[in-house]
């Protein structure tokens, strides 16, 4: 997907699309720092969009014994993320129903929950819908990973957010800022 593209649909569906850019390799790397990838065996992908997290997530896993799968809301941004990541589902579907996807593979719990959603853009009940699932669909000790960009950490949207992240979750630690990324971000990891 080219440049342009990502802009146009950012354009249609700001609300779906959060970025003007896709997210960078250091976003993506520091995204899943946290993941112990030899324990894990079921990674969820929230937004994979142009398939950046995915790609770093696939470079650590074997699909014979790790389920990974994503969920993907916008029609266009899955059509791409399902040709990036053929050989991994994604569905399109809302993240509030991860639990229906989880149960459609026999399984409760999720061991990491990688987030490329744009939750600035979201209302305040849409991100404690989503939160409340995410953390119901975590295993105790999973980890989640979302971020936000930088400028939005001042809007009382992306306060809000911050703040949500820590009634939902045990432990929430924000990572240092990743200059490498358009626009900078940070990254923060939760513990369930």
């Amino acid at each position: 997907m080219s440049s342009w593209q990502f802009v146009k649909q950012f354009c249609r569906e700001p609300r779906t699309i959060g970025a003007i850019a896709p997210s960078s390799n250091q976003l993506a790397n520091r995204m899943i720092q946290h993941i112990n990838f030899e324990q894990a065996r079921v990674i969820v992908e929230y937004g994979p969009g142009t398939g950046a997290f995915t790609r770093q997530v696939l470079k650590h896993i074997n699909l014979n014994r790790t389920i990974f799968f994503g969920l993907e809301l916008n029609e266009h941004m899955n059509r791409v993320a399902c040709s990036m990541a053929p050989e991994i589902t994604i569905f399109q579907d809302s993240a509030s129903e991860v639990r229906k996807y989880l149960r459609q593979y026999g399984v409760k719990h999720a061991d990491a929950i990688v987030s490329g959603l744009p939750w600035a853009a979201f209302s305040a009940d849409l991100q404690d819908e989503i939160l409340y699932e995410t953390q119901a669909g975590l295993r105790r000790g999973g980890v989640f990973s979302t971020f936000a960009y930088l400028h939005g950490l001042v809007l009382p949207s992306g306060v809000r957010f911050r703040n949500k992240l820590k009634q939902h979750f045990s432990e929430v630690k924000t990572s240092p800022v990743v200059w490498g990324n358009i626009p900078p971000a940070i990254v923060y990891w939760c513990k369930k």
